[in-house]
């Protein structure tokens, strides 16, 4: 959630964050809020800053079944063969065997 909210006459700031589904605690945080029990009607209270950075993308393992390349794989994934290729250092791209786990990288290796 991102936004503020202006505080109106009556209103807690524990009031505020159950609202929100937020936690006093952090809306205490965001604000440099010295004493909860101290806000002011038409204060500016942000509601942002609680998110959770989002989660890098992970790399996947793929099984090589016959028929598989290198190439086809990379294709498969929307990467590029020569990131496979580094990031599971196979010194011959021609040569992979079935059964064998195949790390796709995430976010690209190779320079």
């Amino acid at each position: 959630m991102s936004g503020a909210h202006i505080v109106a006459a009556g209103e807690s700031l524990g009031a505020i964050a159950g609202k929100y589904g937020l936690a006093l605690a952090d809306l205490v945080r965001w604000n440099d809020i010295d004493d909860p029990n101290l806000i002011k009607v038409g204060q500016k209270i942000e509601l942002s800053g609680h998110e959770a950075a989002p989660e890098p993308p992970a790399d996947v393992v793929h099984t090589v079944v016959a028929g598989d390349t290198v190439s086809q794989i990379a294709e498969r994934y929307g990467k590029r063969w020569i990131d496979i290729a580094v990031a599971n250092r196979l010194d011959d791209v021609d040569h992979i065997e079935v059964g064998q786990k195949l790390v796709i990288p995430a976010q690209g290796v190779a320079r």
